[in-house]
């Protein structure tokens, strides 16, 4: 939607020069920005594209490009072209609490077309100063994309000017290229930005795992950092006479490195402090500046040699983070840029106090260490205690970064003490039970039924050792996908339920199954198990009505298993596919309660999911999907 303020009353006795229609030179000025745009491959490039051509493609003599800052409170100009220093300072950061057509715009998400300054300062007294030089046209595009607006594209005509609509509609579709090529690169830096840092955890987790001498590895660190995260990192640790020491200060420039163990010698920080690196120690709250301005330096209640102490470190945006190890706080983590064009966001701070953390837990083992040499050098006759520690730190530091491999080693060492130290003595038992049995059948009654009573829960619980081998089972093997016929799997388990269950009188309705990509045997023992408890479930019903069909959608297919059994309380469906959890009692219906856990784990390897509908007394509907093949 357009939008164009009218000139004032008084003023139709001067005719503006109207804009011609378009021409060869605003089409090559066209193609020459899309060009450009097209191979712009971060958000600055595009903001110097738009400065360096797309202004003069648009026939401005001037312009601005505003973008949206971190916490969504203000614009800030990303570049500019055409103004002086002095006219653009007092706009660097325009809240949009302010009325200037820059915020009307955003905020109202429409072009404003400002064709007279008489027009301008009625509309914008807040811009009056702005203006004491200016007599032309004023244009505030916004740079949108979809529901989403980045920022504002600002131009300045020296002539005033009409914008026809071929005008307008010119200069909105630049606007709109702006956008766009906006939209894509930022969404490229992102996906650079997560690799990098995804990089920058690997190559820390190695150095935080490869030494345990504390200085060296906090050091290497804060270098891993600057200029990657910041072009400040420090990392202070607390002392005993409680101060915050500068362990780790990295910074490109070495004098400027100097220039900050200077400013900490001369003013050291608490950690009781009530700001900055000693506030976040105490209270182990993370905090961001994404901009810091110099009214923020005139608030502080220091003096103005402190102050310009601290404007000669250019932090132009602040992150400071505690690092904790075992719920304490041990140091604090401080990264700063020095420009604006960069500033800090809550992205950046989640990164840094997973950065922190790290570290944290690295400066807990390089102190356990070291407590570990000084008891080595104090106390000789200790050595075998001491050696034990540094052992426990090493498997500290290993457990830490092999998770994985722990959580796959316990899965395994369970299936061989299930197998081996569980199904064993269940079987001698049932043996046992089944010999007294038949010496004691004819003598001694009661004591048979005990023994029957035995075997029976031997009988359970191996069921349920091996229910539990299977669902190991199904979650350790590696996949082995193959194209599978699901009609072939579902007639094989019928027909092993057909001799299972020869006397039921079971209507089976096959619907046509597709051919979908998976483990054919894992897929089977997934329908073995819905199909058992479709005929479990329908024993009490004197005709049993089994259906099986799919659909077919975009992306998936839907298989489902509907029975006319007893059904279930759909208030408690999400516990079916827990391991263990059963909704009826073992009197009324035999089973271990791992079946449909089985299902959940088989279905969710083959990237699908599971779900089930029913009431009491109204059957069961269990649904898996499968994702097609591509």
């Amino acid at each position: 939607m357009l939008e164009s303020s009218k000139g004032l009353p008084g003023q139709n006795e001067t005719a503006l020069p109207t804009a011609s229609p378009l021409s060869a030179d605003h089409l090559q000025g066209w193609w020459q920005l899309t060009q450009a745009l097209s191979a712009a491959q971060t958000p600055q490039h595009v903001t110097d594209v738009v400065v360096r051509e797309g202004i003069s493609a648009m026939g401005a003599q001037a312009g601005s490009v505003m973008l949206l800052g971190h916490d969504g409170t203000a614009l800030n100009i990303a570049a500019c072209s055409g103004y002086c220093l002095e006219q653009i300072d007092p706009w660097r950061v325009l809240s949009l609490n302010k009325t200037t057509p820059a915020t009307q715009a955003f905020r109202q998400r429409q072009a404003l077309f400002i064709e007279t300054k008489e027009q301008a300062l009625l509309d914008y007294p807040l811009i009056e100063g702005a203006l004491q030089r200016f007599s032309g046209s004023i244009v505030a595009l916004p740079l949108a994309v979809q529901e989403q607006v980045l920022g504002v594209l600002s131009l300045s005509f020296h002539t005033q000017r009409l914008f026809s609509a071929a005008d307008r509609l010119y200069l909105l579709s630049l606007a709109s290229q702006c956008a766009q090529a906006l939209q894509r690169t930022t969404a490229l830096q992102e996906a650079q930005i997560l690799n990098d840092r995804l990089s920058f955890l690997a190559e820390a987790s190695e150095i935080l795992s490869s030494s345990l001498d504390m200085a060296v590895t906090l050091d290497s660190i804060a270098e891993l950092a600057v200029p990657r995260l910041a072009d400040w990192c420090v990392i202070n640790l607390p002392t005993p006479d409680g101060l915050l020491a500068p362990v780790a200060v990295v910074h490109q420039d070495p004098t400027m490195v100097e220039l900050l163990r200077q400013f900490i010698a001369r003013n050291p920080v608490q950690i009781t402090s009530e700001n900055g690196s000693g506030r976040v120690f105490l209270t182990g709250v993370p905090e961001l500046i994404p901009v810091v301005t110099d009214e923020m330096y005139d608030a502080i209640a220091q003096s103005e040699d402190w102050k310009a102490d601290v404007r000669r470190l250019q932090l132009r945006s602040v992150i400071t983070v505690p690092m904790r190890s075992r719920g304490r706080v041990v140091g604090v983590l401080g990264m700063a840029r020095t420009s604006l064009d960069r500033v800090y966001g809550p992205a950046d701070l989640a990164f840094a106090l997973e950065v922190a953390a790290r570290s944290g837990a690295a400066v807990e083992n390089a102190s356990l260490y070291g407590q570990a040499q000084q008891e080595l050098q104090m106390r000789t006759q200790a050595q075998q205690e001491l050696d034990a520690a540094l052992l426990l730190l090493e498997e500290r530091v290993k457990e830490r970064t092999h998770e994985l491999e722990q959580v796959n080693g316990e899965l395994e060492a369970f299936a061989y003490s299930a197998s081996h130290d569980l199904r064993t003595p269940i079987r001698h038992i049932t043996s046992f039970a089944q010999l007294l049995n038949r010496h004691l059948q004819a003598t001694d009654p009661r004591a048979s039924l005990l023994l029957q009573q035995i075997q029976q829960a031997a009988t359970r619980l191996t069921a349920t050792v091996d229910g539990i081998l299977s669902l190991s089972k199904s979650s350790r093997l590696p996949l082995q996908p193959k194209p599978v016929d699901l009609n072939a799997l579902v007639r094989d388990v019928v027909r092993g339920l057909y001799a299972t269950s020869p006397h039921r009188a079971i209507d089976w309705q096959l619907s046509s199954l597709p051919v979908v990509q998976g483990d054919p045997a894992l897929l089977q023992l997934a329908l073995q198990n819905l199909l058992d408890n479709a005929v479990k479930y329908t024993q009490l019903q004197p005709e049993a009505i089994i259906q099986v069909d799919a659909q077919e959608q975009a992306d998936e297919h839907i298989i489902t298993v509907q029975d006319n059994g007893v059904g279930f309380d759909a208030d408690y469906a999400h516990k079916l596919f827990e391991a263990f959890q059963r909704l009826h009692h073992p009197a009324d219906f035999e089973g271990t309660g791992i079946g449909l856990a089985n299902v959940r784990r088989i279905v969710g390897r083959h990237g699908g999911r599971v779900w089930a509908e029913s009431g009491p007394g109204q059957g069961a509907r269990f649904s898996f999907s499968l994702p097609k093949a591509t």
